[in-house]
């Protein structure tokens, strides 16, 4: 008697669900390089992505990053921002954390309540501003 071909359908399934899930492993990883205020910074970003839960996990390292007051007078602060579209506000995520010495600044893994957005950084005079001041150093950036 012949073989049946395709006799293990829930076996073939169950090979290809986890074929296509080993594939998509772990946080996506890019580098957005710098502004024309900051041309040799570049900034490392890594999104872990919960699709089913819309949110993402974000951690940003900018490396070569200039003091804050070189790039705008009075400024102090590296503020990163997202939207989800174009159209939408932005909104602060937080605050890098710099280092003057090493001009490096790293944002500690924050949650941003989106699975694809745009990312921003903006040289600011305060930590909390309620908007984007035109002073970016990186982006914007799509993430997700």
């Amino acid at each position: 008697m012949g073989r049946r071909i395709g006799g293990r359908p829930g076996l073939t399934l169950g090979l290809l669900a986890s074929m296509a899930l080993a594939g998509c492993g772990g946080p996506s990883e890019q580098t957005i390089q710098g502004t024309r205020l900051a041309p040799g910074a570049d900034a490392h970003i890594t999104a872990d992505i919960d699709s089913d839960a819309a949110t993402t996990r974000l951690l940003v390292d900018v490396v070569h990053l200039p003091p804050p007051e070189r790039i705008e007078a009075g400024s102090s602060h590296f503020v990163v921002w997202q939207r989800p579209s174009p159209e939408s506000p932005w909104k602060r995520v937080g605050v890098l954390d710099y280092n003057a010495n090493s001009r490096r600044g790293k944002l500690a893994q924050m949650s941003v309540p989106h699975a694809d957005f745009e990312l921003l950084i903006t040289v600011e005079k305060q930590s909390s501003p309620r908007s984007p001041s035109s002073a970016v150093v990186i982006g914007p950036a799509s993430v997700g």
